[in-house]
């Protein structure tokens, strides 16, 4: 019976350390499972992550593609801008070529009349005037070898000699036609004259019943 007994007490004994060592290695199970769940859910963060990344890689892609269209189109929108003003320069010198080209025609038929009629008058004995710059759009007209005095004469705009008016007091309009006198001989009146350019003003003097003389202002 004692022998009975203790090997009893010897199989419960190891009964309990296949328990105890079942029991260790269910929790050994568990912790696996836990560290295996847990390496799971990192991995699918990470998949996630990596995924929003790609996501976010093709929208900037698609980003940069439309940025780098927009910029095509608005290098081509300047390149036909920067002709178009190519264009426009040239022809804005075509036409002050044309300008110039005119003004000096014009200045040289006026010089040419001024030349003739300065001749004219000198072989006929006719008076002389002269006409200098004063002030500002003032002018000084001179008269000289002719009559011991002139009671009118008629300062006018010669066209295209940029004089805009005539007028002989501060008060008084502008007009083309200007009526002074008396002049004596060797002497002088001052007239205003509206014009940017002094050296280039030209007047036509008219005294009765000599011809009509064209006088620069110099």
């Amino acid at each position: 019976m004692i022998a009975l007994a203790v090997v009893a007490a010897v199989v419960a004994m190891c009964a309990v350390a296949v328990s105890l060592w079942q029991a260790r290695e269910a929790k050994h199970a568990q912790d696996a499972a836990k560290k295996s769940h847990e390496s799971a859910t990192r991995a699918q963060e990470e998949a996630q992550a990596a995924r929003k990344a790609v996501e976010q890689a093709t929208a900037s892609a698609f980003q940069a593609k439309n940025v780098a269209e927009e910029a095509k189109k608005s290098a081509a929108k300047a390149e036909e801008a920067v002709g178009k003003a190519a264009e426009a320069a040239t022809a804005s010198r075509m036409l002050a070529d044309e300008a110039l080209l005119i003004a000096q025609q014009m200045t040289a038929q006026v010089n040419g009349l001024v030349e003739v009629i300065a001749a004219r008058g000198s072989r006929s004995g006719m008076p002389t005037f002269a006409i200098t710059p004063g002030a500002p759009d003032e002018f000084r007209l001179s008269y000289f070898g002719g009559p011991a005095v002139i009671e009118q004469l008629t300062v006018s705009v010669v066209p295209g000699s940029r004089v805009l008016g005539l007028s002989q007091y501060d008060d008084e309009p502008p007009v083309e036609h200007l009526e002074v006198g008396p002049l004596h001989n060797g002497s002088a009146i001052t007239f205003r004259a509206a014009t940017g350019q002094r050296a280039s003003a030209v007047f036509q003097v008219r005294a009765e019943p000599w011809e009509p003389v064209v006088v620069r202002a110099e």
